[in-house]
């Protein structure tokens, strides 16, 4: 290895490997997608064997040299070789361990990238001199193949950086809950940061005679889908707007709908040490919260409209596993489509018009404004139109409206009365996800902080 700057960073790389290597235990089970680490041990001998002997003597066992050696005199197939070994081998890793930005790497993806790059150096200048790096030269720029491997080298780099972007910039939802994306990010955003009783929240605070509770019961509206710090969700901004008088419970999941939140109320109270009652609460309402009666047949089924890859083949096990062909799938091919959007949203907006659906779905409001009732506590509905689409979300809403105009002790938060005239985008959390904002959960929790203050003393 004739460059002093190569060998400098092959032997970082060999201390690298070496020192993640050993703080890696050695087990069967793996460690963030890593399917064992027993090859940490073999790998590292391997290394500090190589490297010592090439850094402190001269001697170039022929083990190491004619394979290297065979290489260079083949130059189209050494760099074919090389394609397929970096390809193969980063793929591998983003296949096992799934790298995204908000999940740091752990020790055995440190070792074995370490080791990816010291072999990567050692097979491009292990042995290697000026006269057989020229030899190479000559040999690709008469080689009717160097195109070929010049198209092929940018397409995976052009892959590979995509692959990249998406995975450190791009971790974020979509409106559907398809994507890689969107699974990566509950996974580094959201699982991560629930309380003890399950939710995405803060814990509870302690009650006493002076804390008022209030408790905002929804789905991934309140969980806050999409937004990666859950201070900036509409309950914990209307918490410190309230003050430290108020505890601010979100009993909220992504994905519920009508039919199981007064149950999932109830219990929340319940497990509480010691039980309480909340004195207000706040029934966040979006139009898919019918999805229950939906679902059960296809043809109301609002994912309908949407194309899903079958995960069984190689295209569909290619779209599932790597970014870029997933975003370009279903971020591009699938939720650009103005059609299958509006028809989404038609379908939302017709069920709640269909007599048939309403008739059960407002059997299960019923429940819960009765859960209300039942525990003296007062009633806020807070109601989410489809953000960019909110004129036509009327009808639907003022169904909901009118289920709830006659009840005592209830409030409607129109949230369209201050979204409507506002830019979309800036109502969105990304283009490709209708789910409220940063700016839209705070205007949201404003309008909840001026009913909430009205009943005030």
């Amino acid at each position: 290895m004739n460059s002093r700057f190569l060998k400098i960073i092959w032997i970082l790389l060999a201390i690298g490997a070496v020192i993640t290597g050993i703080a890696s235990a050695p087990t069967v089970s793996g460690d963030n997608g890593l399917s064992s680490t027993l090859w940490i041990m073999p790998a590292v001998i391997i290394i500090i064997g190589v490297t010592l002997l090439t850094v402190f003597t001269s001697t170039r066992p022929a083990l190491l040299r004619t394979p290297v050696r065979w290489l260079r005199a083949h130059p189209v197939t050494y760099w074919f070789l090389m394609l397929v070994f970096l390809t193969v081998a980063i793929g591998w890793w983003v296949y096992k361990a799934q790298p995204t930005n908000g999940r740091g790497l752990s020790n055995p993806e440190f070792c074995y990238l370490f080791s990816l790059g010291w072999l990567f150096i050692f097979l491009i200048g292990y042995d290697a001199d000026t006269a057989s790096v020229r030899a190479m030269g000559a040999r690709l720029g008469s080689s009717k193949w160097t195109g070929v491997l010049v198209t092929l080298t940018t397409i995976l780099l052009l892959f590979w950086g995509a692959e990249a972007y998406l995975r450190i910039f791009y971790i974020t939802t979509d409106g559907y809950g398809f994507t890689a994306m969107n699974y990566w990010w509950y996974e580094n955003f959201y699982y991560p940061f629930k309380n003890s009783l399950g939710y995405r929240d803060h814990e509870p605070k302690s009650d006493s005679p002076d804390l008022t509770t209030i408790a905002i019961v929804g789905d991934s509206f309140t969980a806050g889908h999409g937004i990666s710090n859950i201070d900036d969700t509409y309950p914990q901004v209307l918490e410190r707007m309230l003050g430290d008088n108020f505890d601010v419970n979100t009993v909220a999941q992504s994905g519920w709908d009508t039919n199981v939140e007064t149950a999932y109320l109830g219990a929340y109270y319940d497990n509480l040490k010691p039980p309480r009652v909340p004195k207000i609460v706040v029934l966040s309402y979006y139009m898919n919260d019918v999805d229950y009666i939906l679902f059960r047949n296809p043809e109301t089924n609002p994912n309908s409209v949407f194309q899903f890859q079958d995960l069984n083949t190689p295209l569909g096990w290619f779209v599932l596993n790597f970014f870029a062909p997933n975003y370009a799938y279903y971020n591009i091919a699938q939720f650009t489509s103005p059609q299958k959007n509006t028809n989404f949203t038609d379908i939302l907006i017709r069920s709640h018009l269909d007599d048939t659906v309403w008739n059960e779905h407002q059997g299960n409001l019923q429940n819960f404004y009765q859960w209300t009732v039942d525990h003296d506590a007062k009633l806020i509905v807070l109601l989410w139109p489809q953000l960019a689409a909110i004129k036509e979300s009327q009808p639907a809403l003022q169904r909901v409206r009118d289920f709830f105009a006659d009840k005592p002790n209830v409030q409607i938060a129109d949230i369209s009365t201050v979204l409507e005239g506002k830019p979309t985008l800036s109502l969105l959390v990304n283009r490709f996800d209708s789910h409220p904002s940063i700016e839209a959960n705070r205007l949201a929790a404003e309008m909840l902080y001026g009913l909430i203050q009205q009943d005030l003393p």
